[in-house]
Order: C-alpha cells, then structure tokens, then sequence
C-alpha cells in the first residue's frame, strides 16, 4: 500500500496514541504526568494536573477501528505489532 505523506503522518500519530494508550492505561496515570501533558497539548485540554489517582479511560478500541477503516487490517496487524514492542 503506497501511502501518501498525510497518511503517514496520520498513521504515525494513531500508533503513538496507542503507545501512549497502552502505557496509561497499565497503571495509575498520574505516574505519567508527562505523558499526559502531551495528550492535553495533542487534544486542546487540561486534564493532566487533575489525572493523579485515576484511571485513565483507554481510547485503544477506538484508535485501532480508525486505523482499520482508514487504512486495512493489515497495517493495523503491523502497527499491533510495532506497539507491543515499543510499549
């Protein structure tokens, strides 16, 4: 599949949201202050200062039914693959 440069761009940005999805969703969030601040500045938000203690609501089935309808399910069986050894 020969993406475009916005594709890549756009595939590059779900698969680290999952990264990040995976890595918060492990344990208490608000061990991850940075990670957090990050999301609030990729989402417009202000959310990480009052994450402490909480779970953070995992987004993965979501990103990953993007990915399958922008692309197919074999770039998400690769990004799957690429998440579980970068997360």
């Amino acid at each position: 599949m020969e993406l475009s440069e916005d594709l890549k761009y756009r595939l590059a940005y779900l698969t680290l949201r999952l990264i990040l999805d995976r890595k918060l969703s492990a344990s208490d969030a608000g061990k991850f202050p940075g990670m957090l601040a990050f999301l609030d500045v990729l989402a417009g938000t202000q959310l990480a200062e009052a994450a402490g203690g909480k779970r953070y609501a995992s987004l993965r089935d979501k990103i990953e039914s993007l990915i399958d309808a922008e692309f197919d399910e074999e770039v998400l069986a690769v990004v799957n693959r690429a998440v579980e050894e970068l997360a």
